[in-house]
């Protein structure tokens, strides 16, 4: 994004840029994106982005594991089941050459497309929706209160939970942290990277 472009929603980082729709990798063929529904653009089917449901707000908590950056909170409420979101980013082949290791924003979105055993993962290290702002769970709450799953073939909503097993849940009220669960697998790599 150029010095002094406007940024399409506050505080969105000016090194990352912004997707409407996703962006796909010139890896992936007809055999994986005819399953999705893709023809060689993602096409129409995503929810409109900015998304009114949603605002990108600096973590100012101290005791936040993520204190000083970045979260996605709601800005209305919103209720068990609703759709939040759509993730957003580039749609690549789950192969060590079309996958970005370093990347924290690399998303599952299939392990087996159509019968092939190819996988597809949508990455938004470098371009994505407000969607790439959703923190994990851990350490700031005691369950998530979002989820990520397939709105439809193709395309990786966040939503609300349904029941997160907390007593007297009534979905994410506005001005609450969306907050899902990365999943063992991401913090168990991540720990090994370390070791």
């Amino acid at each position: 994004m150029a010095s002094g472009a406007k940024l399409p929603v506050k505080n969105w980082p000016r090194e990352i840029k912004f997707l409407t729709k996703p962006t796909l990798s010139e890896k992936l063929d007809d055999t994986i994106l005819g399953p999705l529904g893709f023809d060689k653009k993602p096409g129409p089917r995503f929810a409109g982005t900015p998304s009114e449901n949603v605002a990108i707000k600096q973590i100012t908590n101290p005791t936040h594991p993520a204190a000083g950056e970045y979260g996605l909170f709601a800005t209305k409420n919103l209720s068990p089941g609703s759709h939040i979101l759509d993730y957003l980013g580039n749609y690549h082949e789950t192969v060590p050459e079309d996958t970005d290791e370093a990347s924290n924003y690399d998303l599952v979105l299939a392990r087996d497309i159509g019968g092939t055993g190819r996988g597809v993962a949508i990455d938004a290290r470098f371009a994505g929706n407000e969607a790439r702002m959703i923190n994990d769970y851990r350490g700031v709450a005691a369950k998530p209160n979002a989820e990520f799953k397939e709105r439809e073939t193709g395309i990786m909503g966040v939503y609300v939970v349904v029941n997160n097993g907390v007593k007297g849940f009534r979905g994410i009220r506005k001005g609450e942290e969306i907050l899902v669960s990365y999943g063992r697998s991401f913090w168990s790599e991540r720990r090994e990277a370390i070791e």
